[in-house]
């Protein structure tokens, strides 16, 4: 390890345990030297690569950029301070047994619910706003317990009743709870005021309660001081697995109101940073790009946790989040690579969980983009796929090569794709497209993410192979998706993960024309008249048939890419237990304890 190594984990250590022992015999002054970071601004000039539609084709550029940026700066000090002969331990001090703490490779892109889509803001969403149910959590005897995606237990919603045609859904709210940070109880106001401004934002909890069925606030009605009756014109088969959404967290509609301007009547700006809700943890303190630290509710209708605090401590470097994982500075270290997990597996004191997923990498190629426009070019790509490759050298063997466009391990997953990893193939269909020369184009991933940077560069060497110049373009998370949200993404790459396993479910959030999710612009008539038609359907054999049938017709399109299926990896410290895991990647903070 190098100086600037030791130096930079000695100061990460020291800031984050803050148990400063003081002594003297009585207050008396003196004189020390310190290191301090200070934050400055420097002009610097760099060269940029952004790309441009030239009639109608995306094409790459270089140009220089001179921006003012900040940077930290380390610089002896000298103050005076008042010491005590007594041992004591500042007021401020962390207590490090009950605060749990988490190197996150980026920061959190928002805290508004309707906006969460990034993996950092969601499952940051999760711990801070409780949803109406919860899924019930089984033992799996592996050292962690899983969630049943199809059994429920209450949350915010106490009880509810569903009529006998599926068509009424009474939702009773959990009585005596309070928002922590304004005292106001939660009533059917704040129910009724959750569907009102997902229409009203028309953002990602619209979305969410488009999938059941309720797509207009004329289908909410308040009809009691805590209940709320909801109308549906089709029955739903996956309706309170979408009231568990993380998206789905109640908020205080007085204090959110009372933020609205003319010119935000959702008060959109003021939610993005500011916290509305009654979970499990609240917003204590965000400084952007350094760390957000959440706080238990001390009005949490299920009690208290064991962590009494959680700080999420932004480590851009994924080999930084690693050597701090096994100094006990932090007790989770998110995002790292499999080389940096099987390198710190047998430190001691560090334990990896290798639990099976659903979860997908995606490469998602803008079909209205050009040359993607064109399926034979999508598919000649699907062929120049190193699947072996990514699946034994990234992940070390941890992962399944992909068989199809719906994951192995989905119980609707039939229909087997012909693609396995053919260069000669590739070629000769890039040919037959009129690319005889290969083309260019540049593949977005989210920085820090060591993973997807080692995925991007195997792929970008085997389309090199067949002429395919793919340039990588590292963005930051909140530029990432950005442009996600925009569609504008020429090409991209990320983790996908249908946090329902229904196949109304994954055509709606990903395939169907226009939807939110559906970041490749795939579009295909029939898959979206199936898509309607299994939304309403309650026969598992005449979902299964339908399913199959949109399987084998994205076979076909293959509107993107699939890489690899992966397992989800948490490299933790040994004696944080108490996991709880959910059909999505979102670490639950409330159960999680410190074993002493």
């Amino acid at each position: 390890m190098d100086s600037k190594r030791k130096v930079f984990a000695l100061l990460v250590t020291t800031v984050l345990l803050l148990a400063t022992v003081i002594s003297c015999a009585a207050p008396t002054p003196e004189v020390v030297e310190k290191v301090v970071t200070q934050v400055v601004e420097k002009m610097v000039t760099q060269v940029v690569q952004e790309t441009v539609i030239v009639e109608g084709t995306p094409q790459v550029v270089e140009k220089e950029v001179t921006k003012v940026v900040t940077v930290e700066v380390e610089k002896p000090v000298v103050e005076t301070v008042v010491v005590e002969k007594e041992v004591v331990v500042a007021p401020e001090a962390v207590d490090r047994a009950h605060t749990l703490i988490i190197a996150i490779p980026g920061d959190v892109e928002t805290i508004d619910p309707p906006f969460g889509a990034a993996t950092r803001a969601n499952e940051t969403l999760k711990n801070l706003y409780d949803p109406m149910v919860h899924y019930k959590a089984y033992d799996s005897g592996e050292g962690y317990a899983v969630s049943a995606a199809t059994e429920f237990e209450p949350a915010l919603v106490e009880s509810w009743e569903v009529s006998d045609d599926g068509l009424t859904i009474v939702l009773n709210l959990r009585q005596g709870v309070k928002f922590p940070l304004t005292g106001n109880e939660l009533t059917a106001e704040d129910l009724y005021y959750k569907f009102e401004r997902a229409y009203g934002v028309q953002a990602g909890t619209a979305w969410l309660f488009g999938v059941v069925g309720v797509k207009d606030i004329s289908q909410v009605e308040i009809t009691g001081p805590y209940q709320v009756t909801i109308s549906l014109e089709n029955p739903s088969p996956i309706f309170f697995n979408l009231m568990r959404d993380q998206d789905g967290g109640l908020i205080d509609s007085k204090e959110v109101k009372a933020h609205a301007t003319d010119d935000d009547p959702w008060a959109n700006k003021w939610m993005a940073k500011n916290y509305a809700g009654c979970g499990e943890y609240i917003l204590e303190s965000w400084i952007p790009g350094v760390e957000v630290v959440l706080a238990a509710n001390p009005h949490y209708w299920k009690g208290d946790p064991y962590f009494k605090k959680v700080i999420l401590k932004i480590i851009p470097s994924s080999t930084d989040r690693a050597l701090l994982l096994q100094q006990g500075a932090v007790d989770i270290a998110a995002e790292l690579s499999m080389d940096e997990m099987f390198a710190i597996q047998d430190s001691p004191g560090v334990k990896i969980l290798s639990i099976p997923s659903r979860e997908q990498i995606g490469l998602g190629l803008n079909n209205t983009m050009e040359p993607f426009t064109d399926p034979a070019v999508r598919r000649a790509l699907a062929y120049a796929v190193p699947y072996e490759t990514i699946v034994n050298d990234v992940y070390k063997g941890l992962a399944l090569i992909p068989k199809g466009v719906f994951p192995q391990r989905s119980e609707w997953f039939e229909v087997e794709w012909p693609y396995e990893y053919d260069p000669v193939k590739a070629k000769e269909l890039l040919v037959e497209a009129g690319y005889p020369d290969g083309f260019e184009f540049t593949l977005a991933i989210q920085q820090g993410i060591a993973t997807m940077e080692e995925i991007a560069v195997v792929v970008q060497d085997a389309f090199r192979e067949i002429g395919v110049d793919m340039k990588i373009d590292k963005q930051s998370a909140a530029i990432f998706q950005e442009h996600m949200a925009k569609k504008e993404q020429w090409a991209w790459m990320r983790p996908l993960l249908a946090y329902v396993d229904d196949p109304y479910y994954m055509l709606f959030l990903s395939h169907e024309t226009g939807q939110i999710c559906n970041w490749q612009c795939y579009s295909n008539a029939r898959v979206d008249e199936i898509t309607n038609e299994i939304a309403v359907i309650l026969d598992t054999a005449e979902r299964k048939k339908l399913s199959r049938e949109v399987q084998e017709i994205m076979t076909e399109d293959m509107g993107m890419l699939y890489l690899a299926e992966t397992s989800r990896m948490v490299a933790t410290r040994e004696d944080i237990e108490g996991w709880i895991l959910d059909p999505d990647p979102l670490l639950k903070y409330w159960p999680l304890y410190r074993t002493e």
